[in-house]
């Protein structure tokens, strides 16, 4: 069993809310989130930045609310990823090096990908979220709220590999409009001081209700991971006043390791 991973004390105000609600979306691994259930319910629109290869999240939302809208933008989506792993694997099965089992998995893969992106209410766009604009093929938020209604109810998923860091302040601009975010905060390590600034502002608007560590990547000295999962609602939807907080993670039943051929990242808060 590892050593306990207590982090110092001002590490304390990233502590999570205890709340009733928390469930899973998606995979027990990358691409898995841990969400309040009650806000998708009452929510008809999931803005994601970022999508990857990694999209059991934004399925597995559709599953739990068919009558939900999905925007997303990630402009480095691509069938051809796909394509590539297909050639690959039909040369090494031809070659008696895979089953027809693994070449089978490439080719469902690329599949549900095409189905997923072609479904009526998933709305790609090719862009890269960024602020400020600088290229054409860059959006931020304003233009991406300017796309949706004013009184859509949004949740806002965001994983754009340290890009995170420079939109910020727009969120919160839009944090009204926002019920529930989900963030990945990217390479700490070089950017603790913005990482904290970040967080604490974003309290101002949102309470934080779950916290994860993204085990691709390792700690920093304090223990503190240097990627980590944060799920935010909005404030005016915490029903609860007692101010209980989680203490340890991960937390069992909920979190799994993003790489599950590694140990997950543990640490705890303490008073």
């Amino acid at each position: 069993m590892n050593k306990l991973n207590v982090l110092d004390k001002k590490y304390n105000f990233l502590k999570s809310i205890k709340t009733d609600n928390l469930i899973r979306v998606g995979a027990k691994a990358d691409g898995g989130y841990i969400v309040d259930s009650k806000t998708i319910e009452n929510c008809n629109i999931l803005i994601s930045f970022g999508l990857g290869s990694h999209w059991s999240f934004e399925l597995d939302f559709l599953k739990k609310n068919k009558y939900l809208i999905i925007y997303v933008y990630d402009y480095t989506v691509s069938k051809w990823p796909y394509l590539k792993e297909i050639w690959k694997y039909l040369r090494r099965f031809l070659t008696f090096r895979v089953s027809i089992e693994a070449l089978q998995s490439r080719l469902d893969a690329y599949h549900k990908f095409r189905k997923f992106i072609n479904l009526d209410n998933v709305k790609l766009y090719k862009e890269k979220i960024i602020y400020p604009i600088k290229e054409s093929k860059d959006t931020d938020l304003k233009k991406v709220f300017s796309r949706i209604d004013n009184k859509s109810e949004v949740i806002l998923k965001c994983d754009i590999e340290g890009d995170e860091y420079n939109i910020i302040d727009q969120i919160i601009e839009y944090s009204s409009r926002i019920k529930m975010l989900i963030i990945e905060f990217h390479w700490i390590n070089k950017n603790e001081n913005i990482f904290l600034e970040s967080v604490k502002k974003m309290k101002k608007n949102f309470e934080i209700i779950h916290i994860h560590a993204n085990n691709h990547d390792s700690k920093l000295k304090s223990g503190l991971p240097i990627t980590l999962e944060f799920t935010f609602l909005n404030r005016k939807l915490v029903l609860t006043q007692k101010n209980e907080y989680f203490n340890d993670f991960p937390i069992r039943g909920l979190d799994y390791p993003n790489n599950p051929n590694k140990e997950d990242i543990s640490f705890s808060f303490r008073d």
